[in-house]
C-alpha cells in the first residue's frame, strides 16, 4: 500500500497493490495491507453503499466529540467524487474542502481522519462505495453540515442531486 496524495496534509489517498492476469485484477485492501500505512487503526464499522442513480449525494457528515470517527472510502463500481471538509476548529484550513475522483477502474482508498467532514457524490449510475469507520456511530453524535453553507461553498457538478431529507435540512456551520 502506498500513499499517492495528501489533502490537508492528514487526509491520505492510498493505492493498494494490484495483481493482474488473464482473469482480471485483484486489489489488496486487506487489514494487514492497510496497517502498513495506518498501523493504529481498526475498522470497526464497514458498509457497502449502492447508488443506482447518478448524482446521489451523501454529506457533509461527521461525528461529534467525544466519539469522532476516522473513515476509509473507496469505490468498488462506477465513479464518484469524494469530498473532505476541514471542520477542525482553529485550523488554518477550517471550512475549506478538497475532492478526489474515485474510479473503480483505478482502485484507491481515501483515509479521512477525525476532525474532517465527509461527503460523496456518485458520478455514474450503479456506483458502489465501500465505507469503513474506526468507531461505530453513536446516536446523538452523528452530525451534518449543509453542502449549501456559504462558508464552505462546496462545488457540486449538476443541480439534480438525489439526497436525504437529513442532508437537505442540515444546518450551516454557524448554526451547528
Amino acid at each position: 500500500m502506498k500513499i499517492t496524495k495528501r489533502l490537508f496534509d492528514e487526509v491520505l489517498v492510498l493505492e493498494p497493490p494490484v495483481r493482474a492476469d488473464r482473469r482480471g485484477t485483484m486489489a489488496d485492501f486487506s487489514p494487514e495491507m492497510i496497517r502498513t500505512v495506518l498501523p493504529d487503526k481498526e475498522w470497526i464499522l464497514q458498509r457497502i453503499y449502492t447508488m443506482p442513480e447518478r448524482h446521489t449525494f451523501f454529506g457533509i457528515h461527521f461525528q461529534k466529540d467525544p466519539y469522532p470517527q476516522a473513515k476509509l472510502i473507496s469505490v468498488l463500481q462506477g465513479k464518484g467524487l469524494d469530498y473532505v471538509v476541514d471542520l477542525r476548529p482553529g485550523a488554518e484550513t477550517f471550512a475549506q474542502w478538497q475532492s478526489v475522483e474515485l474510479d473503480s477502474a483505478q482502485p484507491v482508498l481515501v483515509y479521512i481522519p477525525s476532525g474532517f467532514g465527509h461527503a460523496f457524490l456518485s458520478l455514474t449510475e450503479n456506483t458502489v462505495q465501500y465505507f469503513a469507520a474506526d468507531r461505530a456511530f453513536v446516536r446523538g453524535y452523528a452530525a451534518a453540515v449543509s453542502f449549501r453553507d456559504p462558508t464552505i461553498r462546496l462545488d457540486l457538478p449538476g443541480t439534480d442531486l438525489i439526497l436525504s431529507e437529513n442532508d437537505r435540512l442540515a444546518p450551516f456551520l454557524d448554526k451547528e
